[in-house]
């Protein structure tokens, strides 16, 4: 006796419980990755917090291990001295004793991409080889090397005074807005004690004006410049690919148009059209962080500062 197909009525229910059943499994999948998001994005903000608060490399070295753990299978931060780069402290089943890791010292020439970070001030990939990473740092390593290594620079005033040293699977973007921060935290140290408090976000020189401002006007220029680091951190962290191609091609703006364009006009209406002493600390962001202060990097079509 031969089957007979199913009917119409029968083939429209498979149908609608198949429906069923993938809408179910896509409200489940998305209530995972936004729960995941938010919990991410907990641990950064905390995370950039404790970074403002440190004080002195040491400490905020440790802070950044713990910050960036969960974006790799392991971490390390080094400590750029002259031509000397010294390791800090290390997170991940390789390193695991701070103590052991503070030993490592190797001179920078006999690491290309420790010296590429150094002088280029912009991360780097590397196969982890002697001549790439050190034989110190290989041989600490041992037969626990990974294939590859991604470095993140920690600069203080344009100039490299850390590495972050990341491997296994990498998020590069959250690992680099980490060592942004940290850098920013470094920077934050160096200033004279009545400059601002440790965990205010400084403020770079403006127009004359500013400096007989009233308190609402400072307000204002702090609520500016927080807007700015924020805007371009979302950029570093949402748009990765895009900003290494950017920089890549030395011209961030044809690859990070939309979002800068968007920024650039939420900043002037909020910021420079309510006070004249305002400066464009959104400009100073990008040339900063995004283009680790080469102007050329922005791009020749690049419309320039507002002010």
């Amino acid at each position: 006796m031969s089957s007979s197909a199913p009917s119409p009525s029968l083939q429209n229910l498979f149908a609608d419980l198949e429906q069923l059943l993938q809408t179910e499994t896509d409200a489940r999948v998305s209530a995972h990755v936004r729960t995941a998001e938010r919990v991410q994005s907990e641990h950064l903000n905390q995370s950039m917090r404790r970074l403002r608060q440190a004080a002195g490399f040491a400490e905020i070295a440790r802070i950044l291990c713990d910050a960036s753990a969960p974006f790799c299978n392991g971490c390390a931060v080094f400590h750029v001295d002259h031509d000397v780069v010294a390791g800090t402290c290390g997170r991940g089943v390789e390193y695991q004793n701070d103590v052991r890791f503070s030993e490592v010292r190797f001179p920078r020439k006999d690491a290309a991409a420790f010296a590429a970070v150094i002088e280029s001030r912009e991360p780097v990939v590397t196969i982890c080889s002697a001549a790439e990473i050190s034989p110190v740092l290989l041989d600490v390593w041992g037969n626990a090397a990974p294939d590859k290594a991604h470095l993140f620079p920690l600069t203080v005033d344009g100039a490299t005074t850390g590495i972050l040293c990341a491997a296994g699977e990498v998020g590069s973007a959250a690992l680099e807005l980490l060592a942004q921060s940290a850098g920013m935290a470094l920077e934050a140290r160096q200033r004279p004690a009545h400059a601002a408090a440790p965990d205010v976000l400084r403020i770079d020189p403006a127009p004359s004006a500013h400096n007989s401002s009233s308190p609402g006007d400072r307000r204002l220029h702090l609520r500016a410049q927080r807007f700015a680091r924020v805007q371009v951190a979302e950029m570093l962290l949402d748009h990765s690919e895009a900003v290494q191609a950017g920089r890549a091609r030395g011209d961030l703006y044809s690859t990070l148009g939309e979002p800068i364009d968007h920024a650039r006009q939420a900043y002037q209406q909020m910021f420079l059209s309510a006070t004249p002493t305002m400066a464009d600390y959104f400009h100073q962001e990008l040339l900063r962080v995004l283009a680790n202060h080469d102007a050329a990097r922005l791009g020749e079509k690049y419309p320039g500062p507002l002010v």
